[in-house]
């Protein structure tokens, strides 16, 4: 990819990252437009950049398991774009939400196969996982904790340039409930570069 496309992609994430919205469905339908310009941005100038997202709807959170486990291929790299949770209680309460690095693990039969934001593109290499024989191991700093009150609290978290998590040869990244276990979904949108 050259400098000027990645200067390109990087002003349009930007100007994302700027917008504000006062809803969970308006945060939603702000991204649906933004990914569909960012995706043909990639499909005519940078096709070897796919993007995908990965979603689950009324899921309870669980404090001893992940959400998702995001594992990179071998030999690829996974930049988070943009995370999206919304609360779906009938009551209030806090939930904190943990995105961190992770090793090991035994998967289960929870794989969820990302949606490919362009139909050319290929299938994505990255593994999304949702269950699990034995729960990921959580290493390090947590890189974003969300705290959402789950009665219809919502956050649309954009990586501005620069900032975006990156997971690479087959590291992975476990998205899982610090406190709270109430019913929310979610979409997480990635690229693979």
């Amino acid at each position: 990819m050259t400098i000027a496309i990645a200067d390109h992609k990087a002003a349009l994430r930007l100007q994302h990252f700027a917008e504000t919205s006062r809803s969970c469905a308006e945060a939603l339908e702000q991204a649906a437009r933004f990914w569909a310009r960012y995706e043909q941005f990639n499909r005519d100038f940078a096709p070897d950049d796919p993007v995908y997202s990965v979603e689950r709807s009324g899921v309870a959170l669980v404090t001893t398991t992940d959400t998702y486990t995001f594992i990179a291929a071998a030999a690829a790299q996974v930049r988070i774009l943009e995370i999206i949770w919304g609360g779906e209680a009938t009551a209030s309460a806090v939930n904190r939400i943990s995105h961190q690095r992770s090793t090991g693990g035994a998967t289960g039969s929870g794989a969820v196969t990302p949606e490919k934001f362009n139909t050319r593109s290929p299938a994505a290499t990255t593994v999304v996982d949702t269950a699990w024989v034995t729960q990921p191991t959580l290493s390090g700093n947590p890189w974003l904790v969300l705290v959402l009150n789950a009665f219809g609290g919502y956050v649309d978290w954009k990586a501005a340039p620069g900032e975006e998590f990156y997971i690479v040869n087959s590291e992975q990244m476990s998205i899982r409930s610090q406190s709270g276990t109430s019913t929310f979904s979610s979409t997480i949108i990635f690229e693979e570069l």
